[in-house]
């Protein structure tokens, strides 16, 4: 899609980001399009002819947005391109700890047939869902819940009672979500405002028979305060798509642990999906080198 208008160059992950190879290929780059290379303020002052930065993704927060701002380099995302993926893959991982599936799953591989190592399990028409972080994943994790007959609660600064009017959720504050929910799934954004939110003060506000699912960013959870509540048994389990550090290492206690059902950051991905967020970010820069507006602007530089 590329190729009529600009040579495309790769830079390979074996380049380090502080490298002179990266640099050199910043400073002549007319175009970025980036998915997990950190896109700092060092970096970014390297971009003497960057037209665009485009991310492979919803999220931005390896890229220094403001720095791009300050160098009137628009910063775009692909902000719906796996919206069904990221909210089936949470309530995939609801399911899976509500019914204890990964917990059978042992029990029968290792020879056993016992009703009882997963009990006790609950109808889930009975049990209330709470979605941290209201927007488009979010409410489609609340529409899912509801259709399977949960109660739906929904926490969100930047929401009102008239925004959620049609929607299935009930909106609350972000601690009686902690303390009603029975299934706490974030889909917050990293923020600094956001960074450690789910500490060890939310997972005391939590019910001890609660679950914490987490198919946004690593860093939102307080991995430390995560270990301490499971060992403690002040929460049931956890669903865990994404880590502060990934891959995390073979020594993290999160990894193995018998209440911790694990996936490899891979809630976005369908074939479809990974289609579409290539397709989109080729378009966005094809658009911008030849002479047209980006869209999906996420740093406000017209």
């Amino acid at each position: 899609m590329l190729s009529d208008v600009a040579e495309v160059i790769e830079l390979t992950r074996d380049v380090g980001e502080s490298s002179d190879d990266a640099r050199d290929l910043l400073s002549r780059a007319d175009a970025v399009i980036n998915l997990r290379y950190d896109l700092d303020a060092e970096a970014i002052a390297a971009m003497d002819d960057v037209q665009v930065i485009a991310r492979y993704g919803i999220g931005v927060d390896n890229v220094d947005t403001e720095a791009a701002a300050e160098r009137a380099i628009p910063v775009t995302n692909v902000p719906t391109y796996c919206l069904e993926e990221v909210a089936t893959h949470a309530l995939a991982l609801v399911l899976a700890l509500g019914r204890e599936v990964v917990r059978y799953d042992r029990s029968v591989s290792d020879g056993g047939w016992d009703r009882s190592v997963g009990a006790p399990v609950h109808r889930f028409s009975t049990r209330t869902v709470g979605v941290v972080g209201y927007g488009a994943i979010g409410r489609e994790v609340g529409t899912r819940a509801a259709a399977l007959g949960a109660d739906v609660l929904a926490s969100d600064p930047f929401l009102g009672e008239a925004d959620v009017a049609d929607d299935p959720a009930t909106l609350v504050t972000f601690d009686e979500l902690l303390e009603r929910a029975d299934f706490v799934t974030v889909h917050s954004p990293l923020t600094e405002g956001t960074r450690g939110m789910i500490d060890a003060d939310a997972f005391a506000r939590m019910k001890d028979s609660a679950y914490l699912v987490n198919v946004a960013r690593g860093p939102i959870v307080d991995r430390d305060a995560l270990v301490d509540a499971l060992e403690s048994e002040a929460i049931a389990g956890a669903g865990l798509d994404v880590f502060p550090d990934e891959p995390p290492t073979a020594d993290d206690p999160l990894r193995g642990h018998d209440r911790v059902v694990t996936t490899p950051h891979v809630a976005w991905y369908s074939e479809e999906a990974n289609e579409e967020r290539r397709r989109t970010v080729a378009r966005i820069v094809a658009r911008v080198l030849t002479g047209g507006d980006p869209y999906n602007v996420v740093n406000g530089v017209e």
